[in-house]
């Protein structure tokens, strides 16, 4: 009986598992409330409403990452029920509210069509949406099978920047529309918001490399902390005068600037790396002819000396 015990012991050691962070998971769980409230506002065209459900959803992916790691308590079941939170909040919500913005009876469309172009329409807003969300889950399955470790950048667009830079712009558009009726966006939504959708659909599955830990260094440790201040101080105006008139003046351009970073990064990379071995090559030949000359004139001279 006893070494029956000890082995029924022993077995449930082995199987215990660890600790469940459960303020991280409630912070998750409010990401995933976030993604589904968005889609029920857009499924009744406020579009502003599911906008601003997926940007509070970002604080939220925010917040758990950063209660696991304070209390240092991160788990497999914390990771996964993240990336499950994510394709909701980031992936489906982005995409259902472009499928609903592109419906011919939303209100985001003032434009004269007949059935057949809107028919049109609306297939091409869910064609951008499935797009949308498939790359999301391509994005974060590449995320969590090779690069959950990095920590210097990302390997492809954030699916947190992409669905909120999506979002910041609905609240954007609705900022500059004519504010005839409640939840319009403009004609401009048909024209813009679906192909930004497609860019960022893209840009999430490309290798276009984003910073992840080198705006925390530029912020603690810049390297000319003077300048940075006098432009700190010059951004905090912009900001104040900014979010006087609307928080989308400061969220869409902040999104742009962060989404066209990484591309003109990668770029620079690219094209630095193709000068330095344009250069190399070059300086090569040279090289082996200088080395080529150099063995002739010493054979010559060993054979002078013979």
């Amino acid at each position: 009986m006893n070494i029956r015990h000890f082995r029924t012991h022993k077995r449930r050691h082995l199987i215990r598992r660890k600790p469940i962070n459960v303020l991280a998971s409630v912070m998750t769980t409010m990401n995933l409330y976030c993604g589904i409230a968005s889609i029920f506002a857009s499924i009744g065209s406020e579009f502003g409403k599911a906008a601003i459900f997926i940007l509070v959803g970002i604080i939220f992916d925010t917040l758990d990452g950063t209660v696991a790691r304070i209390t240092k308590s991160t788990s497999d079941f914390g990771k996964e029920l993240d990336s499950l939170c994510d394709i909701v909040t980031f992936g489906v919500a982005p995409g259902v509210l472009v499928f609903a913005s592109y419906l011919p009876e939303a209100p985001t469309l003032h434009l004269a069509l007949t059935e057949h172009q809107e028919s049109i329409v609306g297939r091409t807003g869910s064609y951008m949406a499935i797009v949308y969300i498939i790359c999301t889950a391509l994005r974060l399955a590449r995320f969590n099978t090779f690069q959950a470790e990095r920590t210097d950048y990302f390997t492809g667009l954030p699916s947190p920047a992409a669905g909120g830079t999506l979002a910041a712009f609905v609240l954007f558009l609705s900022y500059f529309a004519d504010r005839l009726e409640s939840n319009n966006l403009g004609p401009w939504a048909y024209y813009l918001l679906g192909p930004m959708a497609v860019i960022c659909a893209f840009l999430m599955v490309s290798t276009v490399r984003y910073p992840k830990n080198k705006l925390k260094s530029f912020v603690l440790a810049p390297r000319r902390a003077f300048p940075f201040i006098v432009l700190f101080a010059v951004v905090v105006v912009v900001f104040h005068y900014a979010m006087s008139k609307s928080p989308s003046l400061v969220l869409f351009p902040l999104g742009a600037a962060y989404v066209l970073y990484g591309i003109g990064d990668t770029t620079w990379l690219l094209l630095f790396r193709r000068n330095r071995t344009a250069t190399e090559e070059s300086s090569t030949p040279d090289e082996t002819e200088d080395g080529y000359e150099a063995s002739e004139g010493s054979s010559e001279k060993k054979a002078d000396v013979r």
